[in-house]
């Protein structure tokens, strides 16, 4: 098994962040960076060619269906290659976390005053990964996911404008597109709330997680191309959603970054009508909970 911590020789040659400094980071809408090139071209290429079988990532067979395949399964598999086993440990380690906090420190704390006292604090979380350890012995779970979309047969987006959940600090997503991909969308859209909502508009513009198109205007949109980095420090502004996806046989390709606490770090203030349109599946997710059965 490939171990995060007996890698921070690999940080030169594999971090998606070793082009990166803090002068990067742009602050608005919302603190995040846009990297070309970020890794070399010849490990890049190593990547895409050895891309593990969708069998391996037990990618689904829906159209445009998202998969996931964490850090802790990665590194168990047999099927899997060597180079993406070390890449994907490297960005789930204490060294990679330490090039976030290089990066992106100085916006965590501007964010989140009341949850880290200094760029100390954050150095010194207590780190585990996300479907290995839990919240119990450590402050903070990282992940490095081989994910993707499935090929399209109608055209759709994988995931309109929303935020991530409130207990994610920073994500990331790392492009791998193949070189014979010709297909259309799968963009990432990086937009903002529109500045002449109304007090009301304003106090619906969040439902769960997504907002609507409607509500928001478009600052900047990351062309979905391999070796192409994109980063954020995830707050209720940071609004982002993937463009449509016409039809394709192609399958969309990256490395999925995250890190998360076990507490909400904002609100995602829900207004009381879609409060109340969601109670009866709240409802009931408790209830099969309760008894024991599985939630959808």
């Amino acid at each position: 098994m490939v171990m995060a911590e007996t890698l921070p020789q690999l940080a030169a040659t594999y971090s998606v962040l070793q082009r990166v400094r803090r002068a990067d980071v742009v602050r608005e809408p919302f603190p995040h960076i846009v990297i070309k090139d970020a890794i070399p071209a010849d490990l890049c290429r190593a990547l895409i060619e050895q891309y593990p079988a969708p069998a391996t990532v037990q990618a689904g067979s829906d159209s445009n269906e998202r998969w996931s395949l964490p850090a802790v399964e990665v590194v168990r598999s047999d099927d899997i290659a060597p180079v993406w086993k070390a890449f994907t440990a490297y960005h789930a380690s204490s060294d990679f976390w330490q090039e976030v906090v290089d990066v992106f420190g100085g916006e965590i704390l501007r964010l989140y005053p009341a949850q880290f006292r200094d760029e100390q604090a954050l150095r010194k979380l207590t780190l585990g990964w996300r479907d290995r350890d839990s919240f119990e012995d450590h402050d903070f779970l990282l992940d490095a996911q081989i994910a993707g979309n499935t090929p399209v047969t109608q055209a759709s987006s994988v995931k309109t404008v929303h935020v991530d959940s409130n207990n994610k600090l920073f994500a990331g997503l790392f492009y791998l597109r193949a070189p014979d991909d010709n297909s259309v969308g799968g963009d990432l859209d990086i937009v903002r709330f529109r500045p002449d909502l109304s007090p009301g508009q304003y106090r619906r513009r969040f439902n769960g997680v997504y907002v609507d198109d409607g509500y928001t205007e478009h600052v900047r949109t990351v062309d979905y191309a391999a070796n192409v980095l994109v980063m954020f420090v995830n707050g209720p502004d940071s609004l982002h959603g993937v463009t449509v996806r016409q039809p394709t046989p192609h399958r969309r390709l990256f490395l999925n970054l995250l890190g998360e606490v076990d507490h909400p770090l904002f609100d995602i203030p829900q207004h009381w009508e879609r409060r109340l349109r969601r109670f009866p599946r709240i409802a009931r997710k408790r209830l099969f909970r309760a008894v024991g059965l599985p939630v959808d």
